[in-house]
């Protein structure tokens, strides 16, 4: 691959693949691969052009660099490059000779991982005993497809040898890890090394992106699990819950349980169970997972009663969730600090410029619209104002009862009393920069977005709490605004009626089009938790919401 290794490592890349030949003329002779590098032969082929007797050659769309000034990030290839091998076969000649010295050296067959630098000159990094599956690959499957079988797919590139057999269990977040199932086929867009944790209950691993190189596949490898990675469209082409056979040697997936090519998979087995490292890690753990702190309003909640990390962990969260929510409480900013937004008429938001997000000298108490140069502002503004705000939803008779009682027994909720949580709507900007703290209705939101062309350092993090419902129907927006984040990439997290979200590390334009639909998100949620319980409401505004973002989505 080209540029640094990262994206190898992470699976968010395909690499190139060049397989050459052992059978060919060449000798050791001494010699130096470098006039400062001392190497104690290089290999000689005669009536040889290329040693490589297969290639396989991907479009590369992305590399990642390091400047000087700027640190890591992930840039496009110029077009020219894209389809042009990564190395030349002068490059693969010297790979092959340091292979086979490395190989001499150990006696073994080796795993090993090199780098070229800018000025062409090949680096050994690592090197460890190669894992091979050691079963006869014709018995199980002579490389021919199943006679009067359709596969369901055809592609992608063997990271894992072996066959195995389970149904589809699509991952894309957390949470899913949790509810993987044993056995179950692992189905998943990047090879991410956070996936590592699935693959002794997996059967077999299938992903959209990643290479033979990357961890995923070298932990696939180690538990002898099948794996094929770089197929087009899996999510697509394989229906979660459909049991199908995995034929990772041959590159294809067929429905349905095939017992002919499983029955010489080899056994997978934990690497881990009765390991040094495993008694270990039960020890270390004690002192890690569990929680104690469970009621953040018991008087219990303090420092002094932290006895884990998980502890610690809790406590610093509620705590911090709790400081943001108080944000617009607790501060009480000067008019000339911030600008009145003017869309169309004076709004009750409020503009922090912290550096460059205006492009202009503003003058006055407002600052309009098209004086703003943020980035991430913009995006969530013009999701907040695509669609016009319906108005609250119609009245459930049950649901309007439990937020007057709630408003009654809770005045602050309520948007006509004197508090210091009314009006409290900032935005606090610069170019790529933004944090919202808000209050519309009776429920408050914070967000924040880096957003640049730097992918690797973008975020939005997004945190909602609150409403004037019963606690039933405020879970249930809670987890209705969770599952639509969910569609649009948000990892999501939800402790009681606190939801808090995060999507990091992708281009500018896909993370602006999850701020318009956050933007969207965030006025035309409000009031829903009177209708929570009511399931065919629930429906139409689920059908409807996704419509109108999808749409926003497609502009």
């Amino acid at each position: 691959a080209l540029g640094l290794p990262k994206s190898v490592v992470d699976g968010q890349d395909t690499c190139d693949l060049f397989v050459v030949s052992r059978d060919v003329d060449y000798q050791v002779v001494p010699g130096q691969l470098y006039d400062s590098e001392p190497l104690d032969f290089v290999m000689v082929t005669q009536n040889e052009p290329t040693l490589t007797i297969r290639s396989d050659v991907r479009e590369k769309r992305y590399q990642v660099e390091s400047l000087d000034t700027e640190g890591v990030h992930r840039r496009e290839v110029p077009a020219a490059m894209r389809s042009q091998p990564a190395l030349s076969d002068e490059k693969i000649r010297e790979l092959f000779a340091l292979a086979i010295k490395i190989e001499n050296f150990y006696k073994c067959p080796q795993d090993i991982e090199w780098a070229l630098s800018r000025d062409g000159r090949l680096y050994i990094l690592q090197c460890r005993p190669l894992r091979q599956n050691s079963r006869d690959r014709d018995q199980a499957g002579n490389d021919l497809l199943v006679e009067g079988l359709n596969p369901l797919v055809r592609d992608g590139i063997t990271a894992s040898p072996g066959a195995g057999s389970g149904e589809v269990y699509q991952v894309s977040k957390g949470a899913d890890i949790l509810q993987f199932p044993k056995g179950a086929v692992l189905v998943v867009k990047q090879a991410l090394p956070s996936w590592a944790s699935l693959i002794n209950r997996a059967s077999a691993v299938v992903s959209e992106q990643g290479s033979f190189a990357g961890h995923l596949a070298n932990v696939a490898r180690e538990f002898n699990v099948p794996a094929l990675f770089a197929v087009k469209d899996a999510l697509t082409l394989l229906t979660q819950g459909e049991t199908v056979t995995v034929d990772a040697d041959n590159t294809v997936v067929y429905p349905g349980r095939l017992d002919a090519l499983l029955e010489n998979r080899a056994r997978v087995r934990s690497l881990m169970d009765g390991s040094p490292v495993a008694e270990l890690l039960k020890q270390v753990s004690e002192h890690i997972v569990p929680l104690h702190l469970l009621n953040p309003d018991s008087k219990d909640f303090t420092p002094e009663n932290c006895t884990t990390y998980h502890d610690i962990t809790r406590f610093i969260h509620e705590k911090s969730v709790n400081e943001m929510f108080q944000f617009g409480k607790k501060h009480n900013f000067r008019e000339r600090s911030s600008k009145q937004l003017h869309y169309v008429v004076p709004m009750k938001w409020w503009i922090l410029n912290l550096d460059d997000g205006f492009n202009q000298e503003v003058q006055g108490k407002y600052v309009k619209i098209d004086q703003i140069a943020s980035i991430p502002m913009l995006a969530f503004w013009k999701g907040y104002t695509a669609k016009p705000w319906e108005g609250p939803p119609p009245l459930d008779g049950k649901g309007f009862a439990a937020v007057m009682f709630q408003s009654t027994a809770q005045p602050n909720l309520v948007t006509s009393m004197p508090t210091q949580y009314a009006d409290r709507n900032y935005f606090m900007l610069s170019k790529n920069y933004c944090s919202l703290n808000s209050r519309l209705g009776y429920h408050f939101a914070t967000m924040e977005a880096l957003v640049s062309d730097r992918a690797g350092e973008n975020y939005v993090s997004f945190q909602f709490k609150g409403g004037a419902a019963d606690f039933e129907r405020k879970m249930k927006r809670v987890y209705f605004i969770g599952e639509l984040l969910e569609r649009y990439g948000f990892r999501v997290d939800v402790k009681q009626d606190n939801l808090a979200a995060r999507l990091e590390g992708y281009d500018r334009q896909y993370m602006e089009k999850r701020l318009v639909a956050l933007g969207y998100l965030t006025l035309h949620t409000r009031q829903l938790d009177m209708i929570m319980t009511n399931a065919s409401r629930v429906v139409y505004y689920r059908e409807k919401i996704i419509k109108d973002i999808d749409g926003l989505l497609a502009e």
